[in-house]
């Protein structure tokens, strides 16, 4: 989209004299608006904000009627230290921790895992994007990443069933019994196999440059 951007000549600043930061907090104030402090009144809390009236930044070329002072306490136009240029850029940019990124949502076919997905996204990243661009994941493909990279499943099967049975021994009193109620696990387990049916899942991947 159609965009207007302000570029601050940084060496035209200090042949004024001006203090950098106060061209940019001009700018903020008159053009987009700068919090100054709350104040109490009719038993609410009120937001103070500075603001040049709408009138008055409709167009860009406006700027050379909002001054800063300089070192000698003159002041000096906005329009004498700035440039206008049209570009285009995006309506909006995604950010992911602290970079510049685009999300991606992909759903497996029937018939693959996840696993499988995420690792088909991952060799097309590597051959068509540059070395300076990376990928991390989001929502549960980021927990899953994760759970794969920590303590493997057949360690946490094997924790689940021994606590599972000191469960049960507290609850019957009895040592014996909780043998019966877990030796119907393998029976369901293996129940479940024939008639799995292989669901969509929903992997984000965030390239970003870094």
């Amino acid at each position: 989209m159609p965009q207007l951007f302000v570029d601050v000549d940084r060496d035209k600043v200090l042949k004024q004299g001006v203090d950098l930061s106060q061209v940019y907090r001009t700018l903020q104030a008159f053009m987009g608006g700068y919090f100054v402090n709350y104040f109490n009144r009719f038993g609410r809390t009120w937001q103070v904000y500075v603001q040049a009236e709408g009138e008055y930044r409709t167009k860009a070329e406006q700027l050379g009627q909002f001054y800063v002072r300089n070192a000698a306490g003159n002041t000096v136009p906005l329009s004498a230290v700035t440039s206008i240029e049209q570009r285009s850029g995006p309506e909006f940019t995604m950010r992911y921790n602290l970079y510049r990124s685009s999300q991606i949502n992909a759903v497996a076919n029937p018939g693959y895992s996840s696993l499988q997905a995420m690792q088909a996204l991952e060799e097309v990243f590597a051959k068509t994007m540059p070395r300076e661009m990376g990928y991390d994941y989001l929502g549960m493909s980021y927990q899953e990443k994760k759970a794969r990279e920590g303590v493997p499943v057949s360690v946490i099967f094997g924790m689940s069933l021994l606590f599972v049975f000191l469960i049960l021994a507290a609850q019957y009193e009895s040592w014996s019994l909780p043998f019966g109620v877990l030796l119907g696990t393998p029976v369901a387990v293996l129940g479940h196999l024939p008639g799995s049916s292989s669901g969509t899942w929903s992997s984000t991947s965030t390239p970003r440059s870094g």
